[in-house]
């Protein structure tokens, strides 16, 4: 193979190398490659969010989107310089995240661009294009970028569209006029439909069925609220005005109705993903059964009264007939035959459907349950006995059933927190934040107990990855009731620093053990960093939510915060509202995209594309707060200077990395990683 210099083909010395193999043959230069990448995405997004001239938005998305395809263009070509030297995937993923963070730039530019010029007297404002055709370029541009990644073989594509329809198709609906009854019985159709379409195909179209299907019943169990419909509302007014005219309560009679068809078709669909291990779908339809609908249990949380019987009924319906069948499946091999058929499966161990039976139990006590309305002690012992049992069957279960049920109940035991029902009651803060320090304590206590135990039974990296979920809100829990619970509970705004500690403090602590992890080509580390830095992306987007709509006080701002809880793990009581961009924001931004670089050089040595995603999201988010918080507290000239000189290392990081790449010579000895799920 012959080469000069700079040629874009691999070293002549590359030929041992099989031409199928994905793997970096450089891996320290590929991470750097992806962290000088991650670091330019950063810097144009403040860019983009600093300046106001359209034609530098045009001209900063544009880059992104056509930098992001050269990049990826060659990447299943071996003999490409670049792609022997990073390797597919991490090729891919640079490209790929720049195609997406432009796209999704580029539909706030089009509408910048579709508002007429000023100057504007006195009341005059300028004519605004209607809601709909603004939904479409926020949505349309980043949509078109999702189909084309997706019709190049990316699964990141298809989780893409599979999110962003669904959420297109409701918003527009709110914007139309559509009311709650419309949009809720339109996507049980959507949901109902998608059913026998995800049974027939066990291709990755199927996957794409899947996801949209449970996206369409969560939108039909929440009355137009989307636990994974927030996420993608929250970064722009137009989306959160649409989610606010939809959402609303059902009529009496269409409740039950609703909420047992849409929860059936749901069930039916996350079994699926799970049987196809999917994750994607395993992760919206686990974020739909993980919160109870916000228009039901807002009147339960402030009368202390159960919702209407027939209500409760219709939301422990499904999850109790799937604990029946279960449970007698698990015994009657005729039953378990019948249920393989039907979801067009092969025999079916008896162990998946005990698990099944645990989860569904879980499922019944943190999303059912609440509904009810009955006393916080009850409950409590109801949810911890439950919770206990579910643990117990989890670790006589083996591997992947036995798994599944330790992953569920580890983040059920976050979600439901029995603790601060058995030791509070129903009492609040009316007795003083003593009993909520103890209660606290008392969850760390179990949380690192249970935490131990299931990991030790089950070394799965889900399950690595549930119980940090869970360790990280319990530590934000004590941190929390220790450093100011009774300062903080009194609204007060000038609790930064405090507050930064509770959200971000819990997820330091997990995330440099995992990143230490990652970097020695650890799933299990890979695993939990994702979950953590999510968890830190998405603290930003709740305060937006809590902003956004009517001023804080509004139904639509419960039902959304209700529906981003799950997401939010060291949200304690709501401290993220206490937040203003400044100095200690900026802090908690910066530590949080340090942890997310350093696991991002860790897919030089192995793939994640769940990491990869979220770091993703971090970036966007990273470069938003940070553009805001920064001009906040120092002023346009210091924001200048400091953004100027951002934006420079970034690119020279950037230059280096081209440099690095395109003088590679020789084969890096790349040894496997093997199964280190240990950490």
């Amino acid at each position: 193979m012959r080469i000069s210099g700079m040629t874009e083909t691999a070293p002549d010395d590359a030929v041992t190398v099989p031409a199928n193999d994905d793997r970096p043959h450089s891996p320290a230069i590929a991470g750097f490659a992806a962290v000088a990448a991650a670091l330019v995405g950063v810097a144009a997004v403040m860019l983009y969010g600093w300046t106001s001239e359209e034609g530098w938005h045009l001209l900063i998305t544009l880059s992104m989107i056509i930098a992001g395809a050269l990049i990826a263009r060659p990447a299943n070509d071996p003999d490409v310089r670049r792609t022997w030297v990073l390797g597919r995937w991490v090729l891919t993923g640079i490209g790929a995240a720049g195609v997406v963070l432009g796209a999704y730039l580029a539909g706030f530019a089009l509408v910048d661009l579709s508002i007429p010029d000023g100057p504007f007297f006195g009341s005059q404002r300028p004519e605004l294009p209607p809601p709909v055709v603004i939904l479409l370029m926020l949505y349309g541009v980043p949509l078109i970028a999702l189909i084309i990644l997706a019709v190049r073989g990316l699964t990141a594509g298809l989780v893409g569209i599979g999110v962003v329809t669904p959420v297109l198709a409701v918003s527009i609906m709110g914007v139309a006029g559509a009311n709650a009854s419309v949009i809720a019985l339109s996507s049980l159709v959507v949901a109902i439909a998608c059913v026998p379409m995800a049974l027939l195909s066990k291709t990755r179209w199927g996957s794409l069925t899947i996801l949209i299907g449970l996206m369409a019943a969560s939108f039909a169990v929440g009355a137009g609220v989307s636990p994974f419909g927030s996420l993608a509302t929250s970064t722009n007014r137009p989306a959160t005005k649409a989610t606010e005219a939809a959402v609303g309560t059902l009529p009496e009679g269409l409740v039950p109705v609703v909420l047992v068809l849409a929860l059936g078709a749901a069930a039916v669909l996350l079994a699926l993903a799970v049987s196809r291990q999917d994750v994607a779908s395993g992760l919206v339809g686990a974020a739909l059964f993980s919160v109870p609908p916000a228009y039901l249990l807002i009147p339960t949380l402030m009368t202390g009264e159960g919702v209407h019987v027939s209500r409760s009924l219709a939301l422990a319906a499904i999850p109790l007939a799937v604990l029946l069948v279960a449970l007698i499946a698990w015994r009657a091999s005729a039953l378990r035959d019948v249920v393989a058929r039907a979801l067009r499966l092969p025999a079916v161990h008896p162990a998946v459907f005990a698990a099944a039976a645990g989860v569904a139990a879980v499922t019944l006590t943190v999303y059912s349950l609440p509904a009810f309305g009955l006393p916080g002690r009850v409950s409590g012992v109801i949810t911890l006995a439950v919770l206990a049992a579910a643990a117990v069957l989890a670790v006589r279960l083996p591997g992947l059933p036995g798994a599944v049920l330790a992953a569920v109940t580890l983040v059920a035991l976050q979600l439901g927190a029995p603790w601060l029902r058995l030791i509070n009651g129903d009492r609040g803060f009316q007795n003083g934040f003593v009993d909520w320090q103890i209660a606290a304590i008392v969850g760390l206590i179990v949380a690192v107990a249970a935490a131990v135990v299931l990991v030790w039974r089950h070394r799965q990296a889900g399950v690595w990855a549930a119980a940090a979920y869970l360790l990280a809100g319990a530590m934000a829990n004590v941190l929390w009731a220790l450093l100011g619970a009774d300062r903080l509970s009194s609204f007060s705004r000038d609790g930064d620093f405090t507050a930064i500690t509770v959200l971000v403090l819990p997820l330091l602590v997990l995330g440099v053990p995992a990143a230490v992890a990652a970097l020695r080509g650890s799933a299990a580390g890979q695993a939990v960093g994702t979950v953590l830095v999510a968890a830190g992306a998405f603290i930003p987007l709740n305060v937006l939510v809590s902003e956004l709509p009517s001023g804080g006080d509004s139904p639509t701002d419960v039902a959304l915060q209700f529906s981003f809880a799950p997401f939010t793990p060291t949200n304690v009581e709501g401290v993220a509202r206490l937040l203003d961009p400044g100095a200690w924001t900026l802090a908690g931004v910066l530590v949080m995209l340090l942890l997310a670089l350093v696991l991002l050089a860790s897919t030089a040595r192995r793939a994640s594309a769940p990491l990869a995603a979220t770091i993703t999201l971090a970036v966007l988010v990273a470069g938003q707060v940070a553009v805001v918080s920064v001009g906040r507290e120092w002023g346009v000239d210091v924001t200048d200077s400091m953004l100027g000189i951002f934006a420079g290392v970034a690119v020279v990081l950037g230059a280096v990395a081209m440099f690095a790449v395109v003088t590679r010579t020789g084969v890096s000895v790349h040894r496997p990683t093997g199964d280190q799920t240990r950490y």
